[in-house]
């Protein structure tokens, strides 16, 4: 899930880097790796994968405790 209006998608895990795509929030993710504060995802809708930093982005976790 994302924390701010629409986080840059890189392709590197540094802000320096090239910017691959947008993520807006609400956009489902898929986590694929976390290297630092950095997570290289899968954006659900558009299918782009990259790099966004964890300051942004949080993960929602929903499990059965029965």
């Amino acid at each position: 899930m994302i924390d701010a209006k629409a986080v840059t998608i890189r392709s590197q895990a540094t802000t320096k880097s090239t910017a691959v795509g947008v993520l807006y929030r609400g956009q489902k993710i898929t986590v694929r790796k976390t290297s630092g504060n950095w997570h290289y995802i899968t954006d659900r809708t558009t299918g782009v994968t990259g790099w966004v930093s964890g300051t942004y982005v949080y993960r929602d976790v929903y499990m059965c405790l029965d």
